[in-house]
């Protein structure tokens, strides 16, 4: 719990340091930008007589508007950052909610049967891997704002160096000035569309993932099975009666062979029970064709009645993979499960 806590506490700290660098290069283009506008009025009332003044003019312009373009696209780019935001505050409450029903499973007992503590590591080693995949994303995102700043001290850095040469080569044409501009924003918004490009993409993916594990949490599985009556097992254990039935698409493989085939990856909560009146009676629960827990009934010297056998526990699936309950040798007796 404290592991949970503190990976929470990272990704708000992430979230705050996200902002604070937005303020950051918000104010940066802003005093960049003005301090272009400086250089330009200066560089205007040195060439007071020239007539081409106004071609300059249009050039600034046309690079301001270009700072507009920039300063939308950050604000795009804010916007997605805030719905990803929102995403993430979604999947913390489905994973509070997943606590909670974690909780419900530490204190369901049925006849002193318990999960094991392994089962309910399973299932927070498996938040924590839904956190760093968070965690992953917000880095993503923290490495495009990295570069959207570089990219406007890159753009800056050009824009300085172009007007040293201006002060440095005062009998160069305006027309080659213009020229050097041209050239330096077509520069800029080819590194723009890129990064927006890159952005974009990276965006797309994260949000795909924060939908695939939505859906996984989302997703609800129940089935409930008994035997018809009591009847000679042996080997896989077959349960020809359904009584509930919950997202399972594999019902008839499960009607004729008694296996539970996982459509959807997840925790499960597997109980069972087999009524026999055979002493000493062991039967198992088989993932994979390897038993993953086991119960027996207990021996009572002369005892021809019959007696119960229990399982519980949790269990950690993936697609594909075939639950099943196995009795080692025939027997006679009744039996039921519950996913």
């Amino acid at each position: 719990m404290a592991e949970k806590k503190e990976v929470k506490h990272r990704i708000d700290q992430m979230e705050l340091e996200n902002e604070k660098t937005l303020d950051i290069l918000t104010k940066q283009l802003h005093d960049k930008f003005s301090i272009l506008e400086d250089k330009i009025k200066q560089t205007s009332k040195q060439n007071e007589t020239l007539q081409t003044t106004t071609i300059l003019e249009n050039e600034f312009r046309s690079m301001n508007e270009t700072y507009t373009l920039l300063k939308r696209t950050h604000e795009v780019l804010q916007q997605r950052f805030n719905l990803q935001e929102s995403e993430i505050t979604t999947l913390r409450n489905k994973s509070v909610a997943l606590e909670k029903k974690v909780s419900v499973i530490e204190h369901l007992k049925t006849i002193n049967q318990s999960l094991s503590l392994h089962n309910v590591q399973n299932e927070v080693q498996e938040l924590k891997q839904t956190t760093s995949l968070l965690t992953n994303n917000q880095n993503a995102r923290n490495q495009d704002f990295l570069a959207l700043y570089n990219m406007t001290l890159t753009s800056d850095k050009n824009v300085q160096e172009q007007f040293f040469q201006l002060e440095r080569h005062q009998n160069l044409t305006f027309g080659n000035v213009i020229s050097q501009i041209k050239n330096n924003s077509k520069q800029m918004d080819n590194q723009l569309d890129m990064l927006t490009h890159n952005i974009n993409a990276s965006l797309t993916t994260a949000f795909s993932n924060m939908n695939m594990l939505r859906s996984q949490i989302g997703d609800n599985i129940a089935l409930t099975a008994c035997t018809v009556s009591t009847k000679v097992i042996n080997g896989a254990v077959p349960f020809p009666k359904i009584y509930t039935s919950v997202g399972i698409t594999n019902q008839a493989t499960f009607l004729s062979t008694g296996k539970f085939v996982c459509d959807i990856p997840g925790l499960y909560y597997i109980s069972s029970y087999i009524r026999t009146n055979q002493n000493e009676f062991v039967y198992y629960l088989m993932k994979n064709n390897v038993p993953i827990s086991k119960s027996a009934t207990t021996y009572w010297s002369g005892s021809i009645g019959y007696s119960t056998s229990v399982i519980t526990t949790a269990v950690d699936i993936q697609s594909n993979d075939e639950l099943y309950l196995k009795s080692p040798v025939p027997i006679v007796s009744k039996a039921a499960i519950r996913v």
